[in-house]
């Protein structure tokens, strides 16, 4: 699953900026097919339940997952963190991915299959190249108990 990642990470510095306009990016992980409103949008809470995952000719989330991370830290007004929830949080694309976008020191709780992760405001598109301030592959090989 892991690996999957390998070809984003070589392209984080220039365009899967953790800040960015989605809507322009040439980010193969961001969805800048939505209306262009969305991106306009200051959301202070984003529900991850799609597009579905649990079967080899589905998506998967890692789109929804990667999009919502960057418009959290991208968004203009509104409060400066965004509570961003991950149902099916026990499989495993969706817990790589969020260790990677949302960041696991960002992880609030796990209830049931709901992980809930607060994310900050980025500060600046051009300074900003990080996800996290640890790198996740740590992160995800030092904790796998659950918070449930």
């Amino acid at each position: 699953m892991k690996r999957l990642l390998e070809p984003v990470r070589g392209e984080f510095c220039s365009e899967c900026r953790p800040v960015q306009n989605l809507l322009f990016s040439e980010c193969k992980l961001a969805m800048n097919n939505l209306p262009n409103h969305v991106y306009e949008l200051s959301c202070d809470v984003i529900l991850i339940d799609g597009p579905s995952g649990y079967h080899e000719a589905a998506p998967g989330r890692m789109s929804a997952i990667f999009t919502a991370a960057v418009l959290a830290r991208s968004k203009k007004g509104g409060a400066a963190e965004t509570h961003v929830f991950v149902q099916d949080f026990d499989r495993e694309v969706e817990k790589v991915y969020s260790d990677e976008f949302l960041c696991r020191d960002n992880l609030v709780e796990v209830v049931g299959k709901l992980g809930h992760f607060v994310v900050a405001r980025g500060s600046d598109d051009r300074l900003m190249t990080e996800f996290c301030s640890v790198s996740a592959s740590v992160n995800s090989s030092s904790s796998s108990t659950s918070m449930a």
